[in-house]
C-alpha cells in the first residue's frame, strides 16, 4: 500500500496505521502528537495565569482607591478646624490655642 494511494475505508477501519509509512514513522508521529498536546496545555495554562494576573491587578487597583479614600477622610478629620469643631460639639473644656507658638532655642 502506497501512502498516497489510500482509500477512505482504510483510514476508517485503521488499516492505514499498519502501512509501511506509519510503521517506519510512528516515533516521529508520536513526538508530533505529544508536542501538540504540550502546546495546547501550555496555552491553556498561560491563559489561566493571564486571567489570574488580571484579577490581581483589579484587586490592587481597588485597594489603592480604598487607600486614597481612607487617606482623604483622615486628612479631613485631622484638620485643626475639624478637631476644634468636634471638641466643641462634645462639650470639651479644651480650647483652640489662639496665641502663636514660641520656639525655644
Amino acid at each position: 500500500m502506497k501512502p498516497w494511494n489510500v482509500r477512505l475505508q482504510e483510514v476508517l477501519n485503521g488499516q492505514i496505521l499498519t502501512g509501511e509509512f506509519f510503521r517506519k514513522q510512528y516515533k516521529l508521529i508520536l513526538i508530533i502528537v505529544l508536542g501538540l498536546f504540550v502546546y495546547v496545555w501550555l496555552g491553556i495554562r498561560a491563559q489561566r495565569e493571564n486571567h489570574h494576573l488580571t484579577q490581581l491587578r483589579k484587586e490592587l487597583q481597588d485597594a489603592e482607591y480604598e487607600k486614597l479614600t481612607i487617606h482623604a477622610n483622615l486628612t479631613d478629620l485631622t484638620k485643626q478646624s475639624e478637631i476644634a469643631r468636634e471638641l466643641q460639639e462634645r462639650g470639651s473644656a479644651i480650647k483652640e490655642n489662639t496665641q502663636p507658638v514660641i520656639a525655644i532655642e
